[in-house]
């Protein structure tokens, strides 16, 4: 039976993935629906209750809804049932079994579903959309605020700035590599057009607090 993805997977434009949703395959019998639709062709192609070897055409046609065999608009061709699924039912018939009844049927193909490999994932890509997606859903950001910038940019910003830093003794010389950034040459810019010059990296820590402290004497200005 056609199952959709997603919330029933129907927009205004038909399922969400047409390719995907389309799940209507003899071998999917794991749903009460799937097996009833097969009993109900079953019986429309074999009122007696004996599926012959020249009806298993027949068969396939009524359950995937007489789909139309020809080319298609994007140029590959249609065909009405799956060539391989034709080929396993007629595998079932030999000289001792001559007919199959539905619940012979019905175990065989649940047997066979039982046996399928699952799908490994394709080695390249078909679809360019599909690559770009790939690449940028999983990006995570390498650096976190503080290894980018010296200071912070916003005063949003500034609350949490310096957690987790360590202090005193346990305090690193060099914790990271300060790699220079846009945020970076921006404050830089923003300091040189207001100081004539960059003062963010001319000043640690402790002199940045000094001369706040000290209003700048004893500090060369």
């Amino acid at each position: 039976m056609a199952t959709s993805a997603g919330f029933f997977g129907l927009t205004a434009h038909g399922p969400t993935n047409g390719l995907a949703a389309t799940t209507l395959s003899v071998f999917n019998m794991d749903h009460p629906h799937d097996q009833a639709w097969l009993r109900k062709c079953f019986e429309t192609v074999c009122p007696n209750g004996e599926l012959q070897a020249s009806a298993v055409n027949d068969l396939l046609r009524c359950f995937y809804h007489q789909r139309p065999e020809g080319p298609t608009m994007s140029g590959s061709y249609l065909q009405p049932f799956p060539p391989h699924e034709m080929e396993f039912i007629c595998g079932l018939f030999s000289a001792e079994r001559l007919s199959l009844r539905y619940e012979e049927l019905l175990d065989e193909l649940c047997a066979a579903q039982e046996h399928f490999a699952s799908p490994t994932p394709a080695v390249e890509y078909s679809s360019n959309l599909t690559l770009r997606s790939d690449k940028t859903k999983h990006t995570r950001a390498v650096l976190a605020p503080q290894q980018v910038s010296r200071a912070p940019l916003t005063t949003a910003q500034e609350i949490g700035w310096e957690a987790g830093t360590a202090t005193g003794e346990q305090a690193m010389h060099h914790p990271f590599h300060l790699r220079t950034s846009a945020n970076t040459q921006f404050q830089d810019a923003v300091e040189k057009h207001t100081w004539g010059r960059s003062i963010g990296g001319e000043f640690s820590k402790f002199a940045s607090k000094k001369l706040v402290s000290n209003g700048g004497f004893g500090m060369g200005i």
